[in-house]
């Protein structure tokens, strides 16, 4: 059971036990030990659950609509498929965390390890309790696989979201790869004509159609491409802390700036600490990534991949 629904269960039946103490007559004593006996261990026990948090990735998904009967099942096609596309999702944003990048095409490295397991069938519509199973004990912090589950609960929750500015804010921090994955997951749904509930961690998001069909129509009305770009120009800055850059490329074009990937800011900060990268001139690798969103001027995004020191022969008048 996931900590929050185990809480959130207790919550509902100590006040379910509150409304019987509430209407018991005075006189029923025995009636009121027993009822408040339970409600004591019912306390207790959310007592100790209050600052429990998850470390492993535990995902509940409820679905609805047209694909559900009640609480008694779900379609099975629509069901393999949905999980289906959500692991699929849940595998691209662990493998952009863990790799810094992923390729729009080909395995992902390592998948293996961000693998969920069914370990039980959830209700209030019906759904699907996806954790994170190791048989070598509780970690002492929040795994990686548990942070992604984390994000694509961000991801899902920004798209189906009233607030435009969020979802405008988040679809350019997307991989493309990471982006077909939240539009194929959203589609399932969309098509299906059901509902999704998604609890994980302390999050609780519910889709209902409205917000569905909202979901469904950004992504479809969105794209990203990304390309690597070779460019030679001159560092100005680095700020390993808050991962930002500007690069001034040859020949007086428009600097460039953007974000330092994770990889190069792990592989080049314990250099910066002691050499000047600012001032010199490189061979870049930025990772280019073009968002569009119909009715909206295409926005262009830079992430520093890499640097290679350039020579610089170049004639003294021609330096910078």
């Amino acid at each position: 059971m996931m900590v929050k629904l185990d809480r959130d269960e207790t919550a509902a039946e100590l006040s379910a036990l509150d409304d019987i103490l509430g209407t018991m007559p005075p006189h029923d004593v025995l009636g009121r030990i027993g009822i408040q006996a339970r409600r004591d261990e019912m306390q207790l026990r959310f007592g100790q659950m209050k600052d429990v948090r998850e470390k492993r990735a535990k995902v509940a998904l409820y679905f609805g609509g047209e694909p559900v009967l009640g609480n008694l099942g779900v379609q099975a096609g629509f069901g393999t498929k949905a999980v289906g596309a959500f692991q699929d999702l849940l595998s691209r944003v662990w493998g952009t965390a863990e790799s810094g990048h992923v390729q729009l095409m080909g395995p992902i490295r390592d998948s293996a390890a961000s693998q969920m397991h069914i370990t039980s069938l959830v209700h209030g519509s019906f759904g699907f309790l996806l954790e994170e199973l190791d048989g070598e004990g509780e970690p002492l912090f929040e795994t990686p696989l548990s942070k992604a589950a984390d994000q694509v609960a961000e991801y899902i929750a920004s798209f189906a979201g009233e607030n435009e500015a969020r979802f405008s804010e988040v679809i350019e921090t997307l991989n493309p790869r990471v982006f077909l994955g939240i539009k194929d997951f959203i589609g399932c749904i969309y098509r299906s004509k059901a509902t999704l509930r998604l609890v994980e961690g302390e999050r609780d998001e519910r889709l209902d159609r409205q917000a569905v069909e909202r979901a469904w129509q950004r992504a479809e009305a969105s794209n990203i491409d990304e390309e690597q770009v070779s460019v030679e120009g001159k560092l100005l800055g680095v700020i390993p802390v808050r991962r930002r850059f500007e690069f001034e490329p040859d020949g007086g074009a428009m600097i460039i700036e953007g974000k330092a990937g994770e990889a190069f800011t792990g592989s080049y900060l314990q250099r910066m600490s002691t050499e000047q990268f600012a001032g010199r001139r490189w061979k870049a690798l930025f990772n280019r990534r073009i968002v569009t969103k119909t009715g909206r001027q295409p926005s262009e995004m830079f992430t520093l991949v890499e640097l290679e020191e350039l020579n610089d022969d170049r004639p003294y008048h021609e330096r910078p």
